[in-house]
């Protein structure tokens, strides 16, 4: 997570510095990926950058464990599916470090609260299979886990969160929805550059400010490895802008 320059400054329901909303997302293909992830995210694996004294404070909204995850998502998938199919969604949704310092514990209920409501009109209410809350790192955040599952019955992470348009939209309205509570979307199109979950929740855990705009550029994505007649591509929904 790297510094950006901030903007202005003013008050809005009693947090006296405007920051931003900040949502990153993470496609998940394969159960064991997937089941990973979510055994990370309820603690049920060891988690070094988690402070075990403050892992009590967490909380749950959807599912109590990564099994109970991982049943909803079994009832969700279609059995015919492709093997390279991405079977969930991975966000990590947050705000500014310095909002968290100001913010009330009500403002910081609703926040969470929207960030939910947002996937849910988004994906549909029974594709979240899980949703928590994590207060036992730096900067407070949710994580949360969806099925990219269309009306019609097909996965299709693409139809959700593929293409540049999609996930811009995506940043606005999600930062419209927490709007209220003082936050406010990144500059659209300001030089950044790109980052991946893994290195947001590096980035969480040092309590630093969020770089929360991305240039153009900066969602092509990158060539991971490149050989005589092909090349390894860097999977573009991880890309947040």
């Amino acid at each position: 997570m790297r510094s950006p320059d901030w903007l202005d400054v003013r008050q809005n329901e009693g947090v006296s510095m405007a920051n931003y909303a900040i949502m990153r997302c993470k496609k998940l293909t394969g159960m064991g990926s997937v089941a990973s992830a979510l055994q990370h995210c309820y603690r049920e694996r060891e988690t070094p950058n988690a402070d075990a004294e403050r892992t009590p404070e967490n909380y749950c909204s959807v599912s109590q464990s990564a099994d109970e995850a991982m049943g909803k998502l079994r009832e969700l998938l279609p059995e015919k599916r492709r093997k390279d199919a991405v079977l969930a969604v991975e966000y990590v949704m947050t705000a500014s470090p310095e909002w968290w310092k100001e913010a009330t514990p009500r403002q910081q209920a609703e926040f969470f609260a929207h960030s939910e409501q947002w996937l849910e009109k988004k994906y549909g209410k029974d594709r979240v299979v899980a949703a928590v809350v994590h207060r036992d790192e730096a900067t407070p955040h949710l994580s949360a886990f969806v099925v990219p599952l269309t009306q019609d019955g097909r996965l299709s992470a693409k139809e959700f969160i593929g293409g540049r348009s999609k996930m811009r939209d995506d940043q606005s309205t999600y930062a419209e929805s927490v709007k209220k509570l003082g936050l406010e979307r990144g500059i659209e199109g300001s030089r950044a550059t790109h980052q991946t979950v893994q290195h947001y929740y590096q980035s969480i855990n040092r309590g630093t400010r969020s770089q929360v705009s991305i240039s153009p550029d900066a969602l092509e994505p990158r060539v991971l490895r490149k050989g005589i007649f092909t090349k390894d591509v860097e999977d573009q929904a991880a890309i947040a802008k």
